[in-house]
């Protein structure tokens, strides 16, 4: 059997990969919220449990939230949210995007804004960044399978391929 990832195939993977990953890119950038979509929940934190990449909480008014770390990138939001249970805080969220975990029954938003006393920890354009920070290098992956995949399919076109010193090849060897 001859390795397709060397082949023709892995020229076409590796360029519908790269398409793939730019699709994603504008994807994630899409749907991060604005701010005048964003919803607001006060309480103190009843519950919390962290995981690799969010922390997942729930305020006395029983609103379920997660706060992903990828728009954190300091911890600032979640620290706030672990010493929530001893004072108030105001979080906001999209009840657009939810998830669901094992660990807990119920819809978790997420959440993009932590706020004590009126102050907020982070600006939505803050962890607006650290989000496209984030989605920038599946862009840059993108980019990058998608021209080499170009390339390896180029390579293969019929008028690319040359015999011996990049001579065409004779009606014979065809």
């Amino acid at each position: 059997m001859k390795d397709w990832f060397a082949g023709e195939r892995g020229a076409y993977f590796f360029l519908w990969l790269g398409i793939g990953l730019i699709a994603l890119f504008g994807v994630l950038e899409y749907r991060f919220p604005q701010a005048q979509q964003l919803e607001t929940a006060r309480g103190r934190v009843v519950w919390q449990q962290e995981t690799r990449g969010a922390l997942y909480f729930v305020l006395s008014d029983k609103q379920q939230l997660v706060l992903n770390a990828k728009g954190d990138i300091d911890g600032r939001q979640r620290q706030t949210i672990r010493d929530a249970q001893m004072y108030p805080v105001s979080v906001q969220f999209l009840r657009a995007q939810k998830t669901a975990i094992g660990f807990a029954p119920g819809a978790f938003y997420a959440a993009y804004g932590v706020a004590v006393g009126g102050k907020t920890v982070l600006s939505l354009d803050e962890v607006r960044s650290a989000y496209r920070r984030d989605n920038l290098i599946a862009l840059a992956m993108g980019v990058a399978a998608a021209v080499a995949g170009a390339w390896r399919v180029r390579s293969f076109s019929p008028g690319r391929r040359r015999a011996g010193d990049g001579k065409p090849a004779s009606r014979r060897s065809r």
